[in-house]
């Protein structure tokens, strides 16, 4: 079973993004909070409507969706 929530996702995308573009994979994120790859991309595309402060979008895809992650400065 995965430990990774929402919670710590939506954490660490702001973190890496906190001060440029980042452009992140769903295993590196699961390999980072050791969690399931599976489990983060679905918090990812979860998260890529309910975000406000940040940015998130699909930005391509060839063995896996690369994600494009900025946070909003305000």
């Amino acid at each position: 079973m995965s430990n990774v929530s929402r919670r710590t996702v939506r954490a660490y995308l702001i973190n890496r993004a906190d001060t440029e573009p980042t452009y992140l994979r769903a295993r590196e994120i699961a390999s980072d909070l050791d969690g399931s790859p599976k489990a983060v991309a679905q918090y990812l595309s979860q998260l890529q409507d309910d975000l406000a402060d940040v940015s998130l979008e699909q930005w391509g895809r060839s063995k896996s969706t690369t994600w494009r992650v900025e946070v909003s400065k305000s």
